[in-house]
């Protein structure tokens, strides 16, 4: 297959799936190098394709859904609670922001969106401290939710449990 097709091939298969697929599994799937992927993604990108990227592979978001930005408190213990909190209530946390004092504004992907997403962010964490230590748990979170609806509930929920600021 030459690239053009595997680059039409890639795209129509982001699309039509509900979960990202590792550049290793679109590797296997084309029969070529994890970095000939990397290098397609890029193509892609450059081109104007909207695909995203977290832990899990590569994903193309074709849900029209509302972006609001939280800003919330907690130990690094409440954690897996806060995550939990805007996953069960049919959130997607995108991403955590901090200020730093010299840097300015730090911003990590996250991409949660159900417990087995919150338990492997615990688990990569576990060790780690994360970037809300920065700033005493002081941190800021994109999340997308489907309507307002559903943005309230998570905000009424964050704050029966003194995360949100």
């Amino acid at each position: 297959m030459n690239k053009e097709k595997r680059l039409e091939k890639i795209i129509e298969i982001l699309n039509r799936s509900p979960k990202p697929i590792s550049g290793s599994n679109l590797a296997d799937m084309f029969e070529v190098t994890r970095q000939v992927i990397v290098k397609d993604i890029a193509i892609l990108k450059a081109a104007g394709k909207d695909i995203k990227s977290n832990s899990r592979g590569y994903y193309i978001s074709t849900k029209n859904r509302i972006i609001r930005t939280i800003a919330v408190k907690h130990t690094f213990e409440e954690i897996g609670s806060e995550l939990l909190t805007i996953v069960e209530n049919g959130g997607k946390v995108l991403d955590v922001s901090v200020e730093h004092p010299i840097y300015g504004e730090i911003t990590a992907t996250l991409d949660v969106e159900d417990k087995m997403d919150v338990d492997f962010f615990l688990k990569k964490i576990n060790n780690a401290k994360p970037l809300s230590s920065l700033n005493y748990g002081i941190h800021l979170h994109k999340i997308e939710v489907d309507d307002e609806k559903q943005y309230k509930k998570i905000i009424t929920e964050l704050n029966k449990k003194g995360f949100l600021l």
